[in-house]
């Protein structure tokens, strides 16, 4: 096994770096968002920029989607409300078993992911 100059583990602590700042960064919005409804605005001041804080509703959807799912066709509102799988069609074109109509609207680049796992 050899030290791939370095870029591997360079890799590696980028990644752990990566994280370390994305806690740090949700305990501050946690903070920041205390501090505007303990001050009961919207808005907070930095030296250099300010921060709008704003309250939205979000959803979340159970876990199990089939339920829903049957509902909404039951419903007929399926083809409003549902999208494209592109993660399948991706998968069904790259490995040619899907129709070569739908794949030839397509085109294919070359594409690199990469992934750290421990020795």
């Amino acid at each position: 096994m050899t030290n791939d100059n370095g870029l591997i583990d360079e890799f590696e602590k980028l990644q752990a770096l990566k994280k370390e700042i994305e806690l740090k960064e949700e305990e501050l919005k946690s903070k920041i968002i205390e501090l505007a409804q303990q001050k009961n605005t919207e808005i907070l001041f930095g030296t250099h920029k300010k921060c709008s804080i704003k309250e939205y509703i979000k959803v979340v959807y159970p876990e199990d989607k089939i339920l829903l799912a049957n509902l909404i066709k039951g419903k007929g509102l399926y083809d409003t409300y549902s999208t494209l799988n592109y993660m399948k069609l991706n998968s069904a074109i790259a490995k040619g078993t899907i129709d070569s109509e739908i794949s030839n609207l397509t085109k294919r680049e070359k594409a690199f992911r990469l992934s750290l796992k421990d020795i």
